[in-house]
């Protein structure tokens, strides 16, 4: 590996997060949580705070000092199937009805459990979870004998007597059936190969996971004109809009790319570098064990308030979303000169409607190669699957999936990326006129 502070690309080390639902690889983030590496003893953010020239003039004059975007890969134990966005057009009122009235039938569900250590506690999630998939995958739809089944295994966890508990059953039921029906359903192995957009405010839950939105970004508009016009106008609109940012708040734009169908889902995540998250409800795993049972988000007996709850509506996208307006299927580009047996594709590049990064997939046959164009700006290498070789200067590092690079801004001369056998790999970078 070369010196970290040489301008020559960096092999990275991944940080792999494991989750009660599955895991997360974080790839190449600057995060404090799971932090890349370039070697065992230094990671990529020491890097970057030592020569932040590594991201590029342009990058910095967008985002700052910092790096601002990251990808990982998420699986779960649960079906690729994912509500993302309002399929009609809900009042915020009424729907924070709907929320507050989760909260009090879980508080209940609570208060009648009897659980009297975390053996006993365990015991009750699973009975809960696996009810709780099942109907998720019916849509929520009544089915007496299958509810009737889970108070029957619930008797041993809960004080309440079996018709009290068959009642909050089915309130439950009624209650996730009602928000489920007002959002869109998508089954995720039907978008392999696209990305999805999943815009800072919109509504979104992967299956077994939390309903959620992430922060809205105030500099959005200032950073979209500032792209447009090639940073020659609107830099003091930028800069004003940078100092409504919040670090506790920071926000947050991702984008999907389903990997290919397995039975359980597989995929790309690639982000903001924010983890900042707001979870409105959860209809899988509501509690966790804390010398008791108490809820995962909130107070500890209450949940999210109905003062809380209200506040976070506020940061919701009500607007209807449509699948086909957050798709983004892959266009063919021109490979340069002195490409062979690959193909690169642009899954997203719209700075007019999303201003965060770009994203393309270059597919290699064995024997295929291609030379990175020199930029102004970083870039990151995510394998998708496969093997490939990353050239520079003479030297050469290997990457596989769990192994990305890091592209340092302006290098001299362009990588070269080599493959032996067929792999794919997504070129993570920023919007960029130039480069148009």
């Amino acid at each position: 590996m070369p010196a970290p502070q040489t301008a020559a690309p960096l092999r990275l080390i991944s940080c792999r997060a494991v989750k009660a639902w599955g895991e997360e690889l974080w790839l190449n983030s600057t995060r404090p949580e799971f932090p890349a590496g370039v070697s065992k003893t230094r990671t990529l953010a020491q890097v970057l705070r030592r020569n932040p020239r590594l991201l590029g003039s342009w990058s910095r004059r967008l985002f700052g000092p910092d790096l601002p975007v990251f990808a990982k890969f998420i699986r779960t134990d649960f079906p690729p199937i994912a509500h993302i966005g309002f399929s009609t057009l809900v009042r915020p009122q009424e729907f924070l009805s709907w929320i507050c009235r989760e909260q009090d039938l879980l508080a209940a569900l609570r208060r009648g459990l009897r659980l009297p250590d975390e053996r006993a506690f365990h015991g009750f999630e699973r009975v809960y979870e696996a009810w709780a998939s099942d109907r998720a995958l019916a849509g929520w739809e009544a089915a007496p004998a299958r509810d009737r089944s889970f108070t029957r295994a619930m008797g041993r966890y809960c004080r309440m007597d079996r018709e009290e508990l068959a009642q909050l059953t089915d309130d439950l039921r009624r209650s996730h059936n009602r928000m489920v029906r007002v959002l869109n359903e998508v089954d995720l192995r039907n978008e392999t190969g696209n990305l999805l957009m999943i815009k800072a405010g919109l509504i979104h839950a992967l299956f077994g996971l939390s309903l959620q939105f992430h922060p809205q970004d105030p500099t959005q508009e200032a950073l979209q004109e500032f792209i447009l016009a090639g940073g020659a106008r609107v830099a003091k609109k930028l800069r004003l809009a940078r100092q409504r940012l919040s670090a506790g708040a920071a926000p947050k734009s991702e984008v999907w790319m389903p990997l290919p169908a397995q039975r359980n889902l597989r995929l790309a995540e690639v982000q903001q570098s924010s983890d900042c998250t707001y979870s409105v409800a959860d209809f899988f795993t509501p509690f966790v064990w804390q010398k008791g049972a108490r809820f995962r988000k909130g107070h500890p007996a209450l949940g999210l308030t109905d003062a809380a709850l209200r506040r976070l509506m506020e940061g919701v996208d009500f607007s209807v979303t449509t699948v086909s307006s957050i798709r983004c299927r892959p266009q063919a580009l021109d490979l340069g000169a002195g490409a062979r047996r690959c193909r690169l594709w642009k899954l997203l590049d719209r700075p007019a409607l999303w201003p965060f990064f770009t994203v393309r997939r270059l597919d290699l046959a064995e024997g295929g190669r291609w030379t990175i164009p020199a930029a102004r700006t970083f870039q990151h290498l995510v394998l998708l699957s496969g093997r490939v070789r990353l050239k520079y200067r003479g030297r050469a590092w290997r990457l596989a999936p769990p192994t990305p690079a890091f592209v340092p801004a302006d290098l001299l001369e362009g990588c070269a990326l080599a493959a032996d056998e067929p792999a794919s790999l997504l070129l993570v970078g920023i919007p960029d006129p130039r480069r148009a």
